[in-house]
């Protein structure tokens, strides 16, 4: 039998579980959104991060809109904000701003930028199963 030892800070995956995946983006727009991040039904959080100068709004690329008007029949339809039509997106803030969802997050995510902010805006993205 094996011994599983494991140290403060450090993640306990001693299974098909992985941990902290790392992406980097230096070209984050304004003017149509791209995805960040697949879906990965192992998900178990996702952070972003905004290194840049420009707000960044992060959404998901799904979401569940009602039939009618009563809240019953939910269904899942497909997100396409934009500058013009923010609803179902988070602003992360430029310099440093920060945004983890943990939980139910394994669908895909999509990102731009605030309007004037151009074509050449960071954005790190790092999603861990653990």
């Amino acid at each position: 039998m094996g011994i599983i030892s494991t140290g403060p800070g450090s993640p306990l995956a001693f299974s098909s579980a992985s941990g902290g995946k790392v992406y980097g983006y230096n070209n984050i727009a304004e003017a149509a959104p791209r995805v960040v991040a697949q879906a990965n039904p192992s998900r178990q959080k996702i952070t972003f991060h905004n290194p840049g100068a420009s707000d960044i709004f992060i959404a998901p690329s799904n979401v569940q809109n009602t039939l009618g008007t009563a809240p019953t029949n939910p269904s899942n339809v497909a997100l396409v904000p934009s500058n013009a039509a923010l609803g179902g997106c988070w602003r992360v803030y430029g310099n440093g701003g920060v945004l983890s969802i943990e939980g139910e997050c394994q669908g895909a995510w999509q990102a731009f930028a605030v309007t004037g902010a151009g074509t050449t805006n960071p954005l790190t993205v790092m999603e861990s199963n653990v």
